[in-house]
């Protein structure tokens, strides 16, 4: 359980940090930096995937299918969001976040890496 606190305060330290930063730039600098909202989507998933994070043990069949189910619908998101970012890169021709663009190809992807886990954090909280 202490693990868990630590890795939410860690988590939520993160975003207000990331999130500050971003706001900052924006509303004194007049800067629009899309990869805080990258940044902010990555700690948003891994917090999600942390909250959903079950058991994966097998017992029958049902549940040996339901597994299964689950890791291709994983594998699925992570090639999506490896795809959108690879589309993201190539297509800004940069390497830097900070230099990004395209703000509605960084707005699809950041959704990208949110939605998944999300679902899944949805899901745990309906079954509990």
């Amino acid at each position: 359980m202490k693990n868990r606190n630590i890795v939410y305060t860690i988590c939520i330290v993160a975003l207000i940090a990331i999130t500050s930063f971003g706001l900052y730039k924006w509303f004194i600098k007049g800067e629009l930096r899309l990869d805080t909202i990258i940044f902010f989507s990555l700690i948003i998933a891994f917090l999600f995937n942390y909250i959903a994070n079950g058991r994966t043990g097998i017992e029958d069949q049902d549940e040996r299918e339901a597994y299964l189910s689950k890791k291709a619908s994983g594998l699925s998101y992570l090639i999506l969001v490896v795809c959108l970012g690879l589309i993201l890169f190539i297509t800004e021709g940069t390497g830097m976040l900070a230099e990004l663009k395209n703000i509605p190809l960084v707005i699809c992807f950041s959704i990208s890496l949110v939605i998944y886990p999300t679902v899944r954090a949805i899901m745990f909280f309906n079954q509990r």
